[in-house]
């Protein structure tokens, strides 16, 4: 199974879910808005493909190789929606915008992006901290 959009929001869906306890496919299907039964193909397929473990119990365990996807995907979000917001679009619309992006943009990018939110903040903290001092 090749990465692309539907490995990375279900990495990403585990690795955040993960955090609350165990992770079953119907919680998957909750969060992600579709049936069981598509989870439960989409998870034979990401089983095969060595991204993650279904055990007896069907509880979900992510691999070293899933878990650096979901890592992955949520850093990158976290980026998006971080510039996004700091540049004042709505958090519901930085929300969606940022699940598009992050798919597809190339690490270099994501970099000058890391770099720029960082030079606004910056600014914005030098801005701030000279109005204070008037």
């Amino acid at each position: 199974m090749e990465r692309n959009q539907k490995v990375e929001d279900y990495m990403r869906t585990i690795y955040r879910l993960r955090k609350n306890g165990l992770v079953r496919g119907a919680y998957i299907a909750r969060e992600l808005g579709v049936s069981k039964p598509t989870v439960s193909v989409a998870l034979r397929e990401m089983e095969a493909a060595g991204y993650l473990t279904v055990w007896h119990d069907r509880t979900i365990e992510l691999t070293e190789k899933g878990e650096a996807i979901g890592k992955s995907v949520i850093e990158r979000n976290n980026v998006l929606f971080g510039l996004l917001t700091d540049l004042g679009v709505d958090k519901r619309i930085a929300d969606a915008d940022a699940c598009n992006m992050e798919h597809g943009i190339s690490d270099e990018s994501l970099r000058a992006l890391i770099e720029l939110r960082h030079f606004l903040r910056v600014i914005r903290n030098t801005y701030y901290s000279e109005k204070t001092d008037e």
